[in-house]
């Protein structure tokens, strides 16, 4: 027996100095999960980090933010920057960092942190461990920045920048292709700063949006829609790479959505409260749609939320997504983020020193330890933790706080081989992407000079196109607002401006800065239609009020006051920024209704489009949204007024005062008009053969018993007149026999607003094919009439019109596919055509005057402009009204009515020459 505990204990010795041996192995090489990272981790990633300190390595893993504009030597940011290797900063308005006088200083302030930590990396340093002298390695930091919150600040407001729209006023477009313009256009000026991280955009959904709850997302969401979400936040993404030239990291937020959040999580744990299968078609979606690592999101910010669809059963002690190991990896292990994963996605943690991190630790002001938190959050599969304001119980300030955290860090890398490979592995994802961005890592390729801002600030038409296309009506619908609003402001009416007017703070220090003052809608008035502009306004009859200076009109006082100049008024036009002063407005609303009642009473909502109820709605003459209170829209707001524009957006949420539910108005309209056609592969363009000048004549596809039938519907659109979203049901429904028995029903998913379906043809007899979807069931029908013999049948196209009258004998159309012309259809002119005739007989009439003119006079100018606009107008009402012959002018489609157009203005031109050179004779 003795000799057997000898043996043992032999025995274990050995496998303790084995295991030793391993653990200072793993100590002195990189802690790299090599199978792991070999096929995804570049060698150049590989040699860095094994060039690296464990100090460094770690380092890398943290965001954090710092106070004012300086990094001198003295400075806590210098010291974290030189001594910790940090991976990067975030720079934050309430935290003054914005408290420049110009984009220069700001450009200066970036490239000094960058420099900072370039003159570390030029000195040799002795390792505490070894005693061995080396030279720490340069990493580029990320700066970055958040403008979910910040944007009126940050943009709006800070001087240089171009103005940019809301989220929600994009959304409002329902044009992605507006999305990728404005985020061209912010990648564009961020990049020249030196900024590469962006914390945006929000891919949160506006589910069913509530404005008394903290955890309203507000105007920082694109809309209600999973569908329409994906669709602008993925434009946007791919904008912000464009604009940026790809040496920007851009960070969708807050993963995995907490638009279904009934409060902030800043304040409190949230919950969501949604099944997983919910989860997946709503929230999770525009995150699913938009990480891509090279062209898309390249990161994602877990949110402090807690999610019943991922997590179970909710209890308080439940932890945040954030910082649930389990269910946030096993999201993380389903497509496609498994897959973005691999490519080299990040995760970042949302702020780790929020007050709600902080009441989940420390509940009842218990001990709190920054340490502790940041490494439940590491651990739970954040690669990059954002400290924020974190504060330690036993810390005197958050400096002291970060500084023990990295220490910490370090000291369990060393001792833990897990988690060193845990930390290398996340590093490899940091660095891989900052590679991504500078293929070297110098301080030339960060550096950024006063050359590279010239154009910032200079451009202003994305964000004005985006702000007249958002332009809504809310109330009344377009087709009754000629009747509330027949004819805009005379000259000689009184209009009165209530503002509510909006402070924004560049930072702590600098005071506040005016972004929407009282004067400021009365300014584009007058800068478009008083003096020097259109005219139809006096600026003596415009009076400028605030919210605040409603109170006034509870005070009675014998000099003139508010109350006189408002029942004065023929105008009160109120504008609304916020949900702040909305009981002063309501109550205003209420009391004085016997005024407000004779006047026209206009609401421009430059924020929210649903704070009001359906009896505050019902006070207004007319209620429109513009989602965003950046000069462009307050020109549109003014044009509005003066009905120089017609508001085309809607609203990409809910507003339940005029019952709008954004769910229903994405589904098919009942009212349209389904069109079909066949869905034939794409054939290459036809030559003609050698010898020959013509091509030979397109072929009619011919269909027999056995053959498969391709049949597409034409676009179908939604309430809204957009393309329905992807995964919208059709059903295709074939009969046989022409007597509506229905043999077979096939569902179909849209694309681009597009169905497509496959039929067999197995039977002889008449066949026809309509296509219904939602509401909409009026649809066109394909025929064939399949022959016993065998012999092949084309396509007939019938409208529904034709298929209600028997005695009506269908067209074979010609070609296979019909498409549809916003110019001419059928040999019609369609009012598309319109646009294209006025620019011609503009273009028209404008040559026949200046020729008129240098050859006689101005007034043979003008008989000459006149006679060849008449002949213009001749010709297209020969067109429009579908005279003899008007079908083969247009057999070539547009072309065909202009060559005619242009051809009738040659001839009216004519006879005015004829008749000067017969006043001449006379």
């Amino acid at each position: 027996m003795l000799k057997f505990w000898r043996v043992m204990k032999r025995s274990s010795l050995i496998l303790s100095v084995f295991l030793l041996a391993l653990i200072g192995l793993s100590l002195l090489l990189p802690a790299v999960d090599v199978k792991a990272q070999e096929d995804t981790t570049s060698p150049e990633v590989l040699e860095l980090i094994a060039r690296m300190t464990p100090e460094e390595r770690v380092g890398q893993l943290f965001l954090v933010s710092f106070d004012g504009v300086s990094v001198a030597d003295e400075t806590q940011i210098a010291a974290l920057i030189s001594e910790y290797s940090l991976g990067g900063v975030i720079l934050r308005a309430d935290k003054g960092n914005f408290d420049l006088e110009s984009l220069g200083e700001l450009q200066q302030l970036i490239i000094g942190l960058q420099r900072e930590h370039w003159d570390t990396s030029r000195v040799d340093r002795l390792s505490p461990v070894s005693g061995d002298s080396y030279r720490p390695e340069y990493v580029p930091l990320w700066v970055g920045i958040s403008l979910d919150e910040e944007a009126p600040a940050f943009v709006n407001s800070f001087d240089g920048f171009s103005p940019l729209p809301s989220p929600m006023a994009i959304g409002a477009t329902w044009d992605p292709a507006l999305a990728a313009d404005v985020g061209e256009l912010l990648g564009s000026e961020l990049a020249p700063l030196g900024i590469n991280l962006y914390l945006g955009p929000s891919l949160d959904i506006a589910d069913h949006p509530d404005p008394t709850s903290s955890g309203d997302l507000k105007t920082n969401s694109f809309g209600g829609s999973a569908y329409w979400v994906s669709q602008m936040g993925t434009s946007f993404i791919r904008g912000l790479n464009t604009g940026s030239e790809g040496k920007m990291l851009i960070v969708g937020t807050h993963f995995p959505g907490r638009g279904s959040a009934d409060r902030s999580p800043s304040e409190e744990m949230a919950t969501v409260r949604k099944s997983f299968e919910e989860l997946k078609a709503n929230e999770l979606a525009p995150f699913a749609a938009s990480v891509d690592v090279t062209n898309g999101a390249g990161a994602l910010l877990v949110s402090h939320i807690r999610y019943e669809g991922f997590q179970g059963t909710i209890r308080p002690t439940t932890r945040p997504l954030s910082l649930d190991e389990k269910s946030l990896s096993q999201l993380l292990s389903t497509s496609p983020f498994a897959e973005w994963r691999t490519a080299g996605g990040l995760t970042i943690s949302d702020d780790l020193g929020s007050r709600a991190i902080r009441d989940f630790y420390a509940p009842g002001n218990q001990a709190f330890y920054a340490n502790l938190v940041a490494r439940d959050a590491f651990l739970a599969g954040n690669d990059l933790l954002y400290m924020g304001d974190i504060l330690s119980s036993d810390a005197p300030d958050t400096y002291t706080s970060i500084t023990r955290t990295l220490d910490f860090f370090t000291q369990k890398y060393s001792e833990d081989p897990a988690f060193a490979v845990r930390v290398d592995a996340s590093l490899a994802r940091i660095l891989s992407q900052k590679f991504r961005i500078y293929p070297r890592f110098t301080f030339s390729a960060v550096n950024k000079t006063q050359n590279d801002l010239a154009g910032i600030g200079e451009s202003e038409l994305a964000t004005f196109d985006v702000a007249q296309r958002a332009a809504t009506l809310i109330n009344p619908n377009l087709d009754d607002l000629d009747a509330t609003l027949p004819n805009p402001p005379g000259i000689d009416d009184n209009i009165i401006f209530i503002t509510d007017v909006q402070e924004t703070a560049l930072c702590s220090l600098c005071g506040a800065t005016m972004s929407f003052e009282r004067t400021s809608l009365r300014d584009a008035v007058l800068r478009l239609y008083g003096r020097g502009g259109a005219e139809e306004v006096r600026e003596g009859n415009l009076g400028t009020y605030t919210f605040d200076e409603l109170e006034s009109l509870y005070v009675e006082s014998e000099e003139f006051s508010m109350l006189d100049a408002l029942e004065a008024s023929d105008w009160v036009v109120i504008s609304l920024a916020s949900d702040e002063k909305l009981d002063t407005l309501r109550q205003f609303l209420l009391d004085f209704q016997p005024i407000l009642r004779g006047k026209k009473v206009v609401l421009f909502s430059f924020t929210t489009p649903y704070l009001l109820d359906a009896t505050d709605i019902s006070k207004f003459t007319a209620y429109y949204g513009l989602y965003s209170y950046a000069p462009p829209f307050l020109d549109v707001a003014a044009r509005l007024l003066f009905k120089e524009l017609t508001p085309v957006g809607d609203s990409p949420v809910d507003i339940t005062g005029i019952g709008y539910d954004i769910e229903t108005a994405i589904q098919p309209d009942p009212d349209q008009f389904l069109s079909l056609g066949l869905a034939l592969p794409l054939e290459a363009a036809a030559t003609p053969q050698a010898g020959s000048a013509t091509l030979a004549p397109t072929s009619i596809p011919m269909f027999a018993v056995g053959d498969t039938l391709g049949v597409r519907t034409g676009t179908i659109y939604d309430y809204n007149g957009n393309p329905v979203p992807d995964g919208t049901r059709a059903t295709f429904t074939l009969t046989m026999g022409g007597e509506g028995n229905v043999n077979q029903q096939l569902d179909a998913k849209t694309i681009s607003g597009v169905a497509r379906a496959n039929f067999q043809l197995n039977q002889t007899g008449l066949l026809d094919i309509r296509v219904s979807s939602g509401n909409a069931t009026v649809s066109e029908t394909l025929r064939l009439d399949i022959s016993n013999d065998g012999v092949a049948s084309a396509v007939t196209i019938i409208p529904p019109a034709l298929l209600a009258n028997p005695t009506s004998t269908p067209e074979v159309l010609p070609t296979a596919i019909v498409e549809e012309s916003i110019y001419v259809q059928d040999g019609q002119v369609r009012f598309g055509a319109w646009g294209i005739a006025i620019l011609l007989w503009v273009f028209g009439a404008g040559l026949a005057y200046l020729a008129g003119e240098q050859i006689e006079s101005e007034r043979w100018g003008l008989r000459w402009a006149l006679s060849t606009l008449l002949g213009g107008l001749i010709a297209y009402n020969y067109l429009a009204l579908d005279l003899p012959g008007s079908i083969l002018l247009t057999a070539d489609g547009l072309s065909g009515v202009v060559v005619f157009i242009v051809l009738a203005e040659l001839l009216g031109w004519l006879s005015g020459w004829m008749w000067y050179r017969r006043s001449l004779h006379g």
